[in-house]
């Protein structure tokens, strides 16, 4: 009789995960290698491609691990007891610390949302990260659906479908944009594992974010004085 898995299969893809976050943080998102994955998991290279079969396995794998601990924190913040476009903005004014999961984790959003990285991870993979992203999706889409069913939100159907991309657009653009002058300008970056703050209520992103929420027909408008509101409960809730 074959011995007993010194490890389940779950303890197994953890060992894994935690290892590659590590050889990445030693090495980079493109130049880790599979070998030192397994030596420093403890585990041959025959369990480790039972769970990833190549290096974009290992990327997307993380990369949905890091979009699930987001949703997580969304789901926090949409459950605050604020108006929804108070919601909507918190989002934006919570803390960077409390949705960063890794030291990479920019790099890694960037290169795992690619044609070309889609193409070469395994199915499974990629169907995982795509239905963390439709759960996120759902989730939001939901919350407004909720905002105008009760009258906070006086909107016609499509309204809803605008409020979702404009304002994940602006969020993730915005974002976006820092990084690229983040790297035109490398000397200004922050030290390795250092995690950026929240933004300021007076924020040119928070003003531009405000400015669209408003343009919708809420039963509330964002005034300075809710946002200011919805920063104090981000801190009371330890979000911010």
């Amino acid at each position: 009789m074959a011995p007993a898995p010194k490890h389940s299969p779950a303890e197994q893809e953890k060992l894994i995960l935690n290892a590659a976050i590590e050889v990445i943080e030693q090495t980079n998102l493109l130049d880790f290698s599979m070998s030192a994955i397994a030596k420093l998991a403890g585990l041959s290279m025959g369990s480790v491609y039972k769970f990833v079969q190549c290096k974009e396995d290992v990327l997307i794998a993380l990369a949905t691990n890091m979009y699930q601990q987001r949703h997580s924190t969304y789901k926090q913040v949409l459950s605050l007891p604020l108006s929804t476009p108070q919601r909507i903005i918190a989002m934006s004014l919570l803390s960077c610390a409390k949705v960063q999961m890794y030291s990479f984790d920019d790099q890694l959003e960037s290169i795992v949302n690619t044609n070309a990285m889609m193409k070469r991870c395994s199915p499974r993979w990629v169907d995982h990260m795509v239905n963390c992203g439709k759960v996120c999706e759902s989730t939001f889409k939901s919350f407004i659906k909720q905002a105008a069913d009760s009258g906070e939100l006086v909107s016609i159907d499509h309204d809803i479908d605008e409020i979702d991309i404009s304002t994940w657009s602006m969020m993730i653009g915005y974002f976006q944009v820092v990084r690229i002058h983040e790297n035109w300008q490398i000397n200004q970056l922050p030290a390795e594992g250092e995690s950026c703050g929240a933004l300021s209520p007076d924020h040119i992103h928070i003003r531009n974010m405000q400015r669209l929420l408003n343009t919708f027909d809420w039963r509330e408008k964002l005034t300075k004085e809710s946002i200011l509101v919805t920063c104090q409960c981000l801190e009371e809730s330890g979000l911010r």
